[in-house]
């Protein structure tokens, strides 16, 4: 298989499982492994794919982040004035919601630099990334069964920003799913199901970002030739990214995450068969 459609099933790949709650981890492990999927430059086209699918979260909530961004400045500027955290930080929702993101990032950093190598290890067995997938359906089905989750960012607390960067920083395993185990948990805190699955994805925003500087850094020193492929792999994860974000809300609306259930479970055994 040529380098190019390589590029492209990968790109499409890691777009729409970045954010669909199936694992993208997951399933380059499995690719990687079943089907023999390799490219030269190996981590600079990695660094490139994740490029793809910041830049789509970024445009899909380019309006919302620049709330974010103006409410975090205004706390900034509050706290020189003199006032206090609370009153500079927690009074209005973008001010909060910037301070939320900020306090939930803060676990995910300390679980993906402490445990980074030791999780992304478990790629190289399939019965690991199996059970983790079936781990990742069992939250998605409780997700689905928990009812009256009505909490809104008004609403939300420090600890549950934590809680939430917890299940972040372990969805390195590969086979969780970041978006599905982070909205379950949104969920299953209380947290109204939209509001949910909107914190998670700009949460995750931190969180890409530091992976795309790290594996930068790492293609960096080991060094990279460029191949018109991996242009071609960035353009297919970026729309393939938007696209499944769109799904995902709309099919979170719709309180279908069974499907992506019941699909978890299905790739889980066939990896643990393997």
């Amino acid at each position: 298989m040529s380098e190019t459609l390589n590029a492209i099933i990968l790109g499409i790949i890691q777009g729409l499982t970045e954010f669909l709650p199936v694992s993208s981890s997951g399933h380059l492990a499995i690719l990687h492994e079943v089907l023999g999927f390799e490219t030269e430059s190996n981590i600079f086209f990695d660094v490139i794919l994740h490029l793809g699918t910041l830049i789509a979260v970024v445009f899909f909530y380019r309006n919302k982040i620049a709330d974010i961004i103006r409410g975090g400045l205004f706390g900034i500027k509050s706290l020189f004035k003199g006032k206090g955290i609370k009153e500079s930080f927690f009074t209005s929702a973008d001010s909060k919601l910037f301070s939320l993101i900020i306090i939930g990032s803060v676990p995910t950093a300390v679980i993906g630099l402490t445990f980074k190598d030791f999780f992304e290890g478990l790629a190289d067995n399939l019965l690991y990334v199996g059970l983790a997938l079936l781990t990742t359906a069992v939250l998605l089905i409780l997700f689905e069964l928990k009812k009256n989750s009505e909490k809104k960012i008004d609403n939300m607390n420090a600890v549950d920003s934590v809680i939430i960067g917890i299940v972040q920083g372990i969805a390195i395993i590969p086979g969780i799913s970041r978006s599905g185990s982070t909205i379950a948990s949104g969920k299953l805190l209380g947290i109204e199901k939209e509001t949910a699955a909107n914190f998670s994805f700009l949460l995750s925003l931190p969180a890409i970002t530091g992976a795309f500087l790290l594996q930068f850094k790492d293609a960096i020193e080991e060094g990279f030739v460029y191949q018109n492929y991996i242009l071609i792999g960035f353009a297919a994860a970026l729309l393939s990214g938007y696209f499944s974000l769109k799904l995902l809300i709309w099919m979170i609306k719709k309180s279908n995450m069974y499907y992506f259930a019941v699909y978890c479970g299905i790739i889980a055994i066939f990896a643990m068969m393997r």
